[in-house]
């Protein structure tokens, strides 16, 4: 009998009468549009029908319907589908009259975002992540940001974007923009960038000779693209302040700390006095120095008067120890 009492009243919906005896009971009716446009990604039954302007009609307006049509899609929505979607909702078909269009005919409205405004976002996001990690980086988008089609929304329509992962990569970034219809995600779109680090490095101005004392007649401090800084290069000009040129340098060649080293204090080929300890007796003997070596440096000798090779440590210039 319920199932029964709730298909009359459903016809009587439908047909557009109803408890006509009834004198206490106030019918609302609810006139179906010939055809309806929507500007949220929601449809309501405020949208597809024409309601009175009092409470009860505002209440019956905010009734979901369903999704909005797809861009470039159509909808057509009979009676019953009013009544179903009434039903659902938990509405007294009682206490409502849909009339009005057989059916009606559905579209979304939407809008163009281009993608200078999708790029224009994700920028913004960008430059504000790449100033909370610092460094020197410049950036360009890869490729092209394709046009969405959103609807405007009742109220609005904005962008939001985050980068995603929460941090770059060392020579890439995407960002997500999400496009927000009335404060709902309707599509996240993702930009992608291109990223180009750099860092002040030592460079040589021009060719440099091994043995040349290193400085700015020489050595330049210069921006350089490079994805990360190592240990590797000199970015400094006091971590060459009184070195020289270990080998010789090319022009333009990145200084690393294999390039320097300290002036010699013993040339190769010059004559200096050799002391070596025997307990507690020194001995001291001339010697030829076969390569430079700088303070505190390794140097091999050989023996002015037996020939005989000896190793050992430069004390100061002329003079080479030789360890027990």
């Amino acid at each position: 009998m319920k199932l029964l009492a709730m298909l009359c009243a459903f016809a009587l919906a439908v047909a557009g009468g109803g408890g006509g005896d009834d004198k206490d009971k106030t019918v609302v009716a609810v006139k179906l549009r010939h055809a309806a446009s929507v500007r949220g990604m929601d449809v309501t039954i405020g949208d597809l029908c024409e309601l009175p302007g009092d409470a009860a009609g505002a209440a019956l307006a905010r009734v979901r319907f369903g999704a909005a049509p797809n861009h470039g899609f159509t909808r057509t929505v009979a009676r019953t589908d009013i009544v179903q979607a009434l039903a659902a909702a938990g509405v007294d078909l009682t206490k409502v009259k849909v009339e009005g269009a057989d059916e009606a005919v559905l579209q979304t409205v939407h809008v163009e975002v281009s993608g200078q405004e999708l790029l224009e976002a994700a920028t913004a996001a960008l430059q504000a992540q790449l100033t909370v990690e610092g460094g020197d980086v410049e950036f360009e988008p890869s490729g092209t940001t394709r046009v969405v089609h959103a609807p405007p929304g009742r109220q609005s329509q904005d962008l939001s974007a985050r980068l995603r992962g929460a941090r770059t990569s060392v020579n890439s970034a995407v960002v997500e923009v999400d496009v927000l219809v009335d404060g709902e995600s309707f599509r996240k779109v993702p930009v992608t960038f291109r990223l180009q680090r750099f860092h002040n490095l030592l460079k040589t101005v021009g060719t440099v000779r091994a043995g040349t004392p290193l400085g700015p007649e020489s050595i330049a401090l210069v921006r350089e693209p490079l994805d990360q800084q190592t240990a590797l290069y000199l970015d400094r000009m006091d971590q060459i302040e009184g070195l020289v040129a270990a080998r010789n340098l090319q022009p333009n060649q990145r200084l690393t700390l294999g390039d320097c080293a300290l002036p010699a204090a013993v040339h190769r080929g010059d004559l200096v006095t050799v002391v070596l300890t025997r307990g507690r007796v020194k001995v001291t003997a001339r010697a030829i120095a076969n390569h430079d070596a700088p303070l505190g440096g390794r140097i091999t000798l050989t023996n002015a008067q037996s020939r005989s090779t000896l190793t050992g440590v430069v004390q100061g210039p002329g003079l080479v120890v030789v360890p027990q």
